[in-house]
């Protein structure tokens, strides 16, 4: 990547982090205050109690995964024209959306990292266990080393998928990508399959698949995500600006 590559880069980035950080700073205080406060707090002091109960913050990973996945869509419509107005390349601007991937799933790894962390010292205090209902690499909530990579590679799965499917419909409109949707999907649930974790891990259990050494799958993964976000990259350059309506 050149000097002027890079600043252009730069530029885009900073451009589409201020404009998503307002929707991802009210979605993290959302989510803190429906899971931390409200679901955790509830379980643990008003409920029964017991050696183990389910993790309420598990159903977090949802909203974690798919919410990331909305903002990924709106990459290129919403930002690809006024980067190009402002002379920013598409080259430069596949680069800062990869950037807003990873930095976005970074955030997202963090927050879910936390609140593991946080709501299995809350249900130690009451001797419960937390437990969870969807395949992990990680078997108890304290094992951060384990849940922020996790996190950080299946949301930026999302996120790259999410780009992928808003760059298509961008590209050629809403008939072939609805079509399309099922094949669009597949970075995103091979990422799953591989690492074996949410819903495309808990059909590889049923499928009596055994799962990759925990290594394996990361790296498997990582290769996997780049290929997708250089792909998108490559793509997002064959993109002409749509005319806007007045």
């Amino acid at each position: 990547m050149s000097t002027l590559t890079y600043r252009r880069a730069r530029a885009a980035f900073e451009d589409l982090s201020l404009g998503l950080s307002v929707a991802v700073l009210w979605f993290v205080v959302i989510v803190a205050i429906i899971f931390v406060l409200l679901g955790i707090g509830l379980q643990v002091f008003v409920g029964q109690g017991g050696e183990v109960s389910e993790s309420i913050w598990e159903n977090s990973q949802y909203a974690t995964r798919y919410f990331p996945l909305s903002m990924g869509i709106v990459i290129t419509a919403a930002y690809l024209p006024v980067a190009i107005a402002s002379g920013v390349t598409r080259r430069s601007f596949g680069w800062a959306g990869s950037a807003v991937v990873i930095a976005l799933a970074g955030i997202m790894a963090l927050l879910e990292g936390a609140g593991y962390l946080l709501e299995y010292g809350l249900y130690r205090l009451v001797d419960e266990t937390p437990v969870y209902t969807t395949p992990h690499l990680f078997d108890h909530g304290y094992q951060f080393w384990i849940t922020v990579p996790e996190v950080w590679i299946v949301v930026a799965a999302n996120v790259a998928c999410g780009w992928l499917i808003g760059s298509a419909y961008y590209k050629w409109g809403w008939l072939g990508p609805t079509l399309a949707l099922p094949l669009l999907l597949l970075p995103l649930l091979a990422v799953e399959a591989v690492m074996s974790v949410g819903w495309a891990g808990a059909a590889m259990n049923e499928l009596g698949v055994e799962r990759l050494p925990d290594g394996v799958a990361v790296l498997v993964a990582l290769a996997l995500l780049a290929l997708t976000l250089a792909g998108i990259q490559r793509f997002v350059r064959t993109i002409d600006l749509r005319p806007q309506k007045s």
